[in-house]
Parts: C-alpha cells; structure tokens; sequence
C-alpha cells in the first residue's frame, strides 16, 4: 500500500520517507541527501541543505490508493486506512470505515469456505438494530467483478423511523480458502459517500 506520494522541486537527489522516530510532532521524516526534516502530509517546507541552498519539498496524500490484502487488492480514497485484525482460526479481516459509518469489510478464510456464512454474518450484523425495533428485508445478490470473479449472497436494509441502512454480502471461494466481503452504508449518506463502495466493487481483485 502507498498512502503517500512525494511532491517536490528537486530535479535530481535521494529521498526517502519514512515514520518520524523524533519529537517534533510531525508524522513522517523526509531525508534529502542526508539531512533530515520532520513533515506531515499537506506540509510544504523549505529544506536548507548541507552547501547552504534551500530546496522546496512538499508531501501530499495520494488521492487514490491501492491496498494490498493478499489474496484481494482494492482501491480506495488517500484519506482513509484499512486496519487488519486476526479473528483467529484461519480468518483476517480487512476494515475500511468512513468517520460517518460507511464501511467496508474484507474477510480472508484459510482452509474454508464462505460462501455459506453470507446470511450468518449479515444477522452478527444487523442483530443491534433487530434488537432497537428496526425492521430488516433481504434478498439474494450476486456481483461480477471486472476480472470475471462472480461473489454471491445478500443485499439487505435495515429501517427505522430515522434512517434506512443498506448491507451487501458477498463471498466466494474453494474449500482450501475464500473471500467474505461485506459493506454498508446509511443511505441519507448515499450522494456523499456512494463513490466510495464504487471505486470498491469497480477495481475489487480476488485471488480465489
């Protein structure tokens, strides 16, 4: 995964970005043929090198990233993260969340296959809001990606008096293994939020 792209004025010189180690406060440390400065993404600086002239530099956040998981990849907006969590018992699991409650899931099973918990995982899913008087309707699904790979399982919508939640699962895979997807997303937040699931499922690769 490349969350960064580095910006800048020189024409010629070594770069490299990495974690900041001091305490300045700034989340990465760019070293320009031996010097060293503290940066952010967005931050422009002026770098004064070792002959005393000073250089421009600026790191911006990529507006698009791809993410690696293994045996899935996907593209995504610069400004988000995935994080990874082991479930245990040959399951990792990928989560892309929005600050206002769209999210993606990604769960890779080694040894199994998903395809059959698709309905299971939908009900872990929506069981709080069941539970708080909403009302769920489902129905079976199937998506296509660009590669060929067909995912099947179910889109589903939990209502309230408030709002309206729409799910998506789908999984595929081999006894030996497969791939559980799983997104949502309030559907008030469909205009805002709506490209992110599309930039998903339009550049979603799967290994199995």
């Amino acid at each position: 995964m490349r969350p960064l792209r580095l910006a800048t004025a020189i024409a010629m010189g070594w770069l490299a970005a990495s974690h900041a180690n001091a305490g300045d406060g700034k989340g990465f440390r760019l070293t320009i043929d031996g010097v060293s400065v503290g940066i952010n993404p967005g931050d422009t600086l002026e770098v004064t090198m070792k002959d005393g002239s000073k250089v421009p530099v600026e790191l911006q956040r990529s507006e698009t990233v791809t993410f690696t998981g293994g045996k899935f990849s996907f593209d995504h907006d610069g400004k988000f993260t995935v994080a990874k969590t082991d479930l245990g018992g040959g399951v990792q699991q990928y989560a892309l969340m929005t600050p206002i409650g769209t999210g993606i899931i990604v769960q890779v099973y080694k040894g199994l296959n998903p395809s059959s918990y698709t309905d299971a995982v939908l009900q872990q899913m929506v069981q709080e809001s069941l539970n708080g008087g909403a009302k769920v309707s489902k129905r079976s699904t199937q998506r296509t990606l660009p590669s060929g790979t067909v995912l099947k399982g179910l889109k589903a919508e939990t209502t309230t008096d408030d709002d309206v939640m729409e799910y998506e699962i789908v999984a595929t895979g081999r006894p030996e293994g497969g791939v559980l997807v799983a997104t949502f997303l309030n559907r008030e937040n469909l205009p805002k939020e709506g490209g992110i699931l599309d930039k998903f499922w339009s550049t979603l690769k799967v290994d199995f």
